[in-house]
């Protein structure tokens, strides 16, 4: 069975120069920032389009680019609700009062070109001290799912074009999950006993499916809070449950798993609450899409 791995660090930078780009590159990686994945864009227009297939943790931008530059790109990400995203800069501006409001929208620095290397890496160590602090924490119990990766591949083919994030939730418990629950039990091929159970809260049932029949946020809307997911959703919500059997993790060898049954569950299910306090071997996280809004899931091997 596998273990749990912390995603990279991703790091999105943006500037019109291929020369500094590959300057803020090396300084990052032969930084000992840990695992790493890095984007490069050419301006912000090129930035924003990248965003949501790659979810950066920071952007790290230049000021003045073609098309959109920097200031326009960090405005339009606070606009579009983007506010978990770091950006820094990384300019020629010197300007006090652009400066001035590069940091009331949000950014967490400016340096100036040409910079020290020392000094782009203590600010991007700073800006990035949480992740930093969760890279270097000993890994968590077996997940009951192959990777975070997977699944958020998975919630993209229902939710389609629809921005999303996929947040871990370690530790969550099933009082945290709004009622009803659908909930699904996992059978591996000629084997009678449950191999796996899922559960996504209304909230999640009514996002998966309002993405996945294309609906607009304001119906989305209305069911997540009256509790009560139309039919149709309920249908990509158990589309979205079947295909996740996919994702299980299993031994090596051992047959194929498929889902068995799920059910709107109006209760929380007792023996799924269990196997969460148990903590091992199971898979938790929050879906937060701009417009919908937020609903949970989790996963566990029996």
């Amino acid at each position: 069975m596998q273990t749990a791995t912390h995603a990279p660090l991703r790091v999105l930078i943006v500037d019109d120069s291929r020369a500094i780009q590959a300057i803020i590159q090396r300084v990052l990686q032969t930084g000992g920032l840990g695992p790493l994945m890095i984007e490069l864009a050419m301006d912000g227009e090129q930035a924003l389009r990248l965003v949501s297939a790659f979810e950066p943790d920071l952007v790290i931008s230049d000021w003045h680019m073609p098309k959109i530059g920097g200031l326009e790109l960090l405005q339009t990400l606070r606009q579009i609700g983007r506010h978990e995203i770091k950006v820094g800069f990384v300019t020629t501006e010197t300007a006090t009062r652009h400066l001035d409001q590069a940091r009331s929208n949000g950014a967490l620095f400016v340096i100036n070109k040409p910079f020290k290397d020392e000094d782009l890496l203590r600010e991007v160590k700073s800006a990035l001290a949480p992740r930093l602090a969760e890279l270097q924490a000993p890994p968590g119990p077996a997940p009951a799912l192959a990777s975070a990766e997977a699944l958020s591949g998975l919630v993209k083919s229902f939710l389609h074009d629809i921005p999303f994030r996929l947040i871990p939730a370690p530790g969550q418990q099933m009082s945290d999950l709004k009622l009803p629950h659908n909930l699904a039990m996992y059978v591996a091929a000629g084997h009678k006993t449950p191999h796996a159970l899922g559960v996504l809260d209304v909230n999640c049932c009514c996002i998966l499916g309002g993405g996945g029949a294309q609906m607009q946020p304001a119906p989305v809307r209305a069911s997540m809070q009256v509790g009560a997911p139309t039919a149709e959703m309920m249908k990509f919500a158990d589309q979205f449950m079947h295909s996740a059997a996919g994702l299980l993790v299993k031994s090596k060898g051992s047959p194929e798993v498929a889902l068995k049954v799920a059910n709107l569950m109006s209760k929380p299910f007792e023996k799924m609450g269990a196997l969460m306090a148990r903590g091992h071997g199971r898979s938790d996280y929050r879906l937060s899409v701009p417009g919908y809004g937020e609903g949970r899931l989790a996963f566990v091997l029996i």
